[in-house]
């Protein structure tokens, strides 16, 4: 972090700031007016309006609650049908989720139909890049209502409701800084594998749906009860409660966002559109406070745009990361980029606990003193049949991104056979003049060595040599230490650090 060489004291964070106390520099007025005449442009081209005057061509009353027949309702339905790889009918299950979008929940669709400006032209994007209908995007809202930070009583979290064992099966990282199941361009990313995979599994839009809401186990059971039948609607009793409501829900969705007019439901101005928000590397460790009084953009804000960082803060741990702001933003943060980095360290250094210190009742026996120390030893896995890359970093306690850093791997598939890299970490222990190591504490039993010995001479600190992409911060972890103990038994050491530099880890 850039705490070392930080320009202001500590004491700033206990004042109120001002913009002018920490010297704020301004963006460039000229590259401002090309990102807002680019902005510009695209805006003249987008058709897009909250204005309820406009929208209202039928002239309803501000609280008229408009109905339509069956057979008006099931003629619109076959328009859509006739365009989509879906199979979209009318019946009551889809009439009562219409009633929902368009009346109980009509608060909920009108914001919906706002994010939907914000969020669509990415899901598309996502879709078309996986060659898979652009009607899946409407899935995001029966989901989550395109809320990027929803976690539900299950554990399922994000705009497409990810359980942690499957985002992580799709390539989703879960530390205890990020969860990338709420960062909407790598959930949707995520989403388009695991649709198109199981569209794959069962040759049926219907059934994948089915089963990216309640497992393709489920589905498979219904099926199996159902006589074999691959129809939706005719397993539908075999599958549980939830899913049973899911493709009706979808279908509904499908036919309110086409026809959201006619029935007086309208968009809430949305807090941003695709077009005016940018993405930015960060390049140390960043705190949404600090971000938010330097660029003047309020913390929770910044935190509904980038939901995936758990703490509304940015590790630096060796790993590229972005942000996402809007566009007039972007260039007050590049202009201000050491200053947010200075100001971030000084919060998170401040909002880091001291470790609470029990003192013992009796004095312990310089026997019973262990100190522990982890050393890395690499192990070579073979792959064994049904192993994915997610099972096998949950055996060796790793992250699916170091099995594939470790290995120079471009997708999280594995072959059976396949023999990859996997970095240990073995505990040895030292208790007095006994030592002993092993990878498994409860099997570890000291040497007995009754041989008295001279007094021994005072041992060397042990040194890490720094490898390519090493960061105080990720030498700290590997050697089980805080970046702050790190850093006293390396003062000297900053965090320009270079390949083959000898780090204390410990004395």
């Amino acid at each position: 972090m850039l705490v070392l060489g930080c320009i202001l004291s500590q004491w700033i964070w206990s004042q109120p700031l001002s913009n002018n106390s920490l010297n704020i520099q301004k963006d460039d007025p000229s590259l401002q007016e090309i990102e807002r005449l680019l902005v510009e442009g695209y805006m003249h081209h987008y058709c897009f309006s909250t204005d309820t005057v406009l929208l209202n061509a039928f002239g309803y009353q501000k609280n008229e609650l408009p109905t339509f027949t069956a057979e008006v309702v099931s003629a619109r339905m076959k328009v859509l049908d006739a365009n989509t790889p879906f199979q979209l009918v009318y019946n009551q299950s889809v009439q009562k989720f219409i009633d929902l979008y368009a009346v109980r929940r009509k608060d909920v669709t009108s914001k919906v139909l706002g994010l939907s400006q914000l969020y669509f032209p990415m899901i598309e994007e996502c879709l078309t890049k996986y060659n898979i209908p652009l009607e899946l995007k409407y899935l995001a809202i029966v989901e989550s209502a395109l809320n990027t930070t929803a976690l539900s009583k299950v554990g399922a979290g994000g705009m497409w409701q990810f359980m942690p064992n499957t985002a992580r099966i799709y390539g989703l990282d879960i530390t205890s800084y990020i969860d990338e199941r709420f960062d909407p361009y790598l959930a949707t990313d995520a989403a388009c594998k695991y649709l198109k995979h199981l569209y794959g599994v069962f040759g049926n839009w219907e059934l994948a749906l089915a089963a990216y809401n309640s497992g393709p186990t489920n589905v498979n059971k219904a099926i199996r009860r159902a006589g074999g039948s691959r129809d939706f609607w005719t397993i539908k009793t075999y599958l549980p409660k939830e899913t049973q409501g899911y493709v009706p829900a979808f279908i509904a969705v499908n036919y309110i966002m086409n026809h959201v007019n006619e029935y007086n439901v309208y968009p809430k101005k949305p807090f941003l559109s695709c077009y005016q928000v940018d993405t930015v590397a960060v390049r140390g460790a960043l705190h949404f406070e600090a971000l938010s009084k330097i660029i003047d953009m309020p913390a929770k804000d910044i935190a509904s745009l980038n939901g995936c960082y758990k703490l509304q803060e940015v590790p630096e741990n060796g790993e590229l990361h972005f942000i996402t702001l809007p566009i007039p933003k972007v260039g007050v943060f590049l202009a201000n980029e050491n200053l947010i980095y200075a100001q971030s360290g000084l919060l998170i250094k401040k909002n880091q606990s001291a470790p609470e210190v029990i003192a013992a009742s009796e004095p312990i026996p310089t026997k019973a003193i262990e100190k522990t120390i982890w050393e890395e030893q690499w192990k070579s896995h073979k792959v064994k049949k049904g192993e994915n890359i997610a099972s096998v970093a949950k055996k060796y306690n790793v992250t699916t991104r170091e099995i594939k850093d470790w290995n120079r791997l471009k997708s999280n598939s594995l072959k059976s056979g396949q023999t990859i890299k996997i970095k240990t970490k073995v505990k040895k222990a030292a208790s007095g003049n006994s030592e002993v190591e092993s990878t498994d504490p409860s099997t570890s039993t000291p040497k007995n060595n009754n041989t008295p010995k001279n007094t021994p001479s005072p041992a060397k600190p042990k040194t890490y040599t720094v490898k390519s992409g090493d960061t105080l911060y990720k030498i700290a972890s590997k050697n089980n230490l805080s970046l702050e103990e790190l850093k006293k038994l390396n003062p000297k050491v900053s965090t320009n650090l270079k390949v083959g530099q000898k780090i204390i880890v410990s004395k």
